[in-house]
Order: C-alpha cells, then sequence, then structure tokens
C-alpha cells in the first residue's frame, strides 16, 4: 500500500498558493481598473539633486538653494500661509513622496533636543527664487 499522506499536503499547499496568486492578481486588476478612470492630480516637484537641502530662513520660510546655480531657487508656499514652529533654530524634516519636493509634500519643524515634531505643514507650491537664503523675498507684486 501507497501513503500518499504527505504528496496530498504538498498538492494541496500547490494549490492554495495558487488560489492566492490568483485572487491577488484579480484584486490588483480591480484596483487598477477602479483608479484608471479617476483623474491623477498634477503635481509640480523640483528634483532633489537639483536643490541642496531644505534650510528654514529667518522669516521662518522653507528654502531651497539651487545646485549648482543658486538662481534656480525655490521657497515652500504653504497652505493657510505659514508653518508654526519653524523657525531658524528648528531641523525641517519633508516628507517627500517620490524624488524631489513636490507640491503636497508635509513639512515637521523638530526642535533640537527634545526631537518632538511640530505640526504638519502641507507645500502649497514652491516659489521660483533666484536670491540667495538672507536676501527678501518680493511679494505677489514683485515689490521687496
Amino acid at each position: 500500500m501507497i501513503d500518499r499522506g504527505k504528496a496530498g499536503k504538498d498538492d494541496i499547499m500547490t494549490r492554495s498558493g495558487i488560489t492566492a496568486l490568483f485572487l491577488l492578481g484579480i484584486g490588483l486588476a480591480t484596483i487598477s481598473v477602479a483608479t484608471a478612470g479617476e483623474a491623477v492630480p498634477d503635481r509640480r516637484c523640483v528634483v532633489q539633486s537639483r536643490v541642496a537641502a531644505p534650510v528654514v530662513r529667518d522669516d521662518g520660510r522653507l528654502y531651497f538653494r539651487g545646485q549648482p546655480d543658486r538662481k534656480q531657487s525655490y521657497i515652500a508656499v504653504f497652505k493657510g500661509g505659514f508653518c508654526p514652529g519653524l523657525t531658524p533654530f528648528a531641523t525641517a524634516a519633508v516628507e517627500t513622496t517620490g524624488a524631489g519636493y513636490c507640491e503636497g509634500d508635509k513639512v515637521r519643524a523638530v526642535m533640537l533636543p527634545n526631537t518632538i515634531p511640530g505640526p504638519i505643514c502641507v507645500i502649497d507650491h514652491l516659489m521660483p527664487f533666484a536670491g540667495d537664503v538672507d536676501d527678501p523675498v518680493p511679494d505677489a507684486s514683485g515689490n521687496k
């Protein structure tokens, strides 16, 4: 008499694995079909290799210095105006979603040594800025 106990268990495991992969494939196809009709928001980004790490200016704005040309710098404009807790003594932690700094990325101010993060601020857009970190920022009318 032949003992098929082990072979039967292996066969069940193989069938279970194939079924799980099949169901996973159906689930992924459903997700892609559901999101295919939705409009994906166009997010403008600045590639991280084109700017230095963000620096908090004296006026509480977040400055990204252009690399290698400082005339291709950016200042983050936050939704709601300013970002509470963003001071020159704070470290800005930017939660990026890709290979660049984008509209919609989240920023938190962290004060060392306590490392308690401040509130989350969302970048509305990155304003081109041809100045250095200490240069005055023109307002919407172009005044300094």
